[in-house]
């Protein structure tokens, strides 16, 4: 899956044109909706691929219905970070999944090598920090990646209450929110970014877990999936504020790009 610069730079650009209502709630809790935006990248292996094959229809809808029930504009600002997580992770999950699967392409026509799914997460984060943000504006992320404890007790609250359970992870609250308040991302080095497109940037032919055929580069993806996310902000924000049940055709897909249901 796409690492935490890739998912940063993805949920920032969506607040540029964000509603209202999504970006009050924002304001309110920014590193609620920041912590939210690196979704279960921060856990242990084990229980990120357990959040990552878990039914979206119900993560959202129990936790929207949570929401509901409480009133945390904290939970919600985390849960409408977590939904930009899972929508850039549906569509970029496969895209890893497939090239580390069939190799790498070398720039101008070259030969394909082999790259470890965590080779090309590595790589796209690295384009990220080169080409959108900066290793200044990446080094200033690190730095202020501090949450409030008011913000980790809800969040941690919210695990235990819902998300735990929801996807088989046990955890208790003190190692939960231990996961929460060390989250650190790692600025990746930049070597060996002229030899392999990492980002499918010549556009060769890729393929999801339903076998469709794309030639999108990661580049187009963080930008043409925007759409979609907002879609499914809305949808969520209309959820926890009114109870109602989800439209499962948009959560059709689970955070590994698979077939939820």
């Amino acid at each position: 899956m796409p690492r935490h610069f890739a998912h940063y730079y993805f949920s920032q650009k969506l607040l540029e044109d964000a509603g209202y209502a999504i970006s009050a709630i924002v304001d309110l809790y920014p590193d609620a909706y920041l912590l939210g935006s690196l979704g279960a990248d921060l856990f242990h292996s084990e229980h990120r691929e357990r959040l990552d094959v878990a039914d979206p229809v119900q993560i959202f809808s129990v936790t929207a219905r949570h929401i509901f029930m409480n009133g945390s504009k904290c939970q919600l600002s985390y849960m409408l970070g977590l939904v930009s997580h899972y929508a850039l992770d549906r569509i970029a999950n496969p895209f890893v999944e497939y090239f580390a699967q069939n190799g790498v392409s070398q720039y101008f026509g070259g030969k394909t090598e082999t790259a470890s799914r965590e080779e090309i997460e590595i790589g796209i984060d690295r384009h990220i920090i080169r080409d959108y943000l900066g290793t200044e504006r990446a080094l200033g992320i690190v730095g202020s990646l501090k949450t409030r404890p008011i913000v980790l007790e809800e969040i941690t609250d919210l695990y235990m209450d819902v998300l735990n359970d929801l996807s088989d992870i046990y955890l208790n609250t003190h190692k939960t929110r231990a996961l929460l308040e060390s989250v650190s991302p790692d600025i990746p080095l930049s070597e060996g970014l002229g030899r392999l497109d990492y980002m499918n940037r010549e556009n060769h032919e890729w393929r999801d877990l339903e076998k469709n055929k794309y030639v999108q580069s990661m580049d187009e993806i963080l930008s043409g999936e925007r759409e979609n996310a907002y879609l499914l902000l809305e949808e969520y924000m209309s959820m926890a504020r009114s109870n109602k049940d989800p439209d499962p055709d948009k959560f059709s897909l689970n955070a590994l790009g698979g077939k939820a249901f």
